[in-house]
């Protein structure tokens, strides 16, 4: 291991058992997560629950049609996770 942590003792990441934050994300999170970027790279207001915009100038619209349809994917798996933990109905 390259990097060592600790405050007494010197160890590495293995030895100390941490994660990187996103290896501890729940699935609906990480869904989330992943619907974000992608309406970062979109120019969309972040937030899965902020509505959809509009394309990009410049952007083919294959690619912009491929992003929405992942994002429509990863927004529905987020609120089945958010309705699941709020024992709600799921949202479909």
């Amino acid at each position: 291991m390259a990097i060592l942590y600790g405050g007494g003792i010197f160890v590495c990441r293995h030895c100390y058992q941490l994660a990187y934050p996103s290896q501890r994300e729940t699935w609906d999170d990480r869904s989330a997560r992943r619907a974000d970027r992608i309406r970062d790279k979109l120019g969309w207001e972040p937030g899965i629950l902020n509505g959809n915009g509009w394309k990009l100038k410049g952007m083919h619209w294959n690619t912009f049609e491929r992003l929405t349809a992942r994002h429509g994917t990863f927004v529905q798996i987020s609120l089945t996770g958010m309705a699941v933990k709020l024992n709600l109905p799921e949202p479909w």
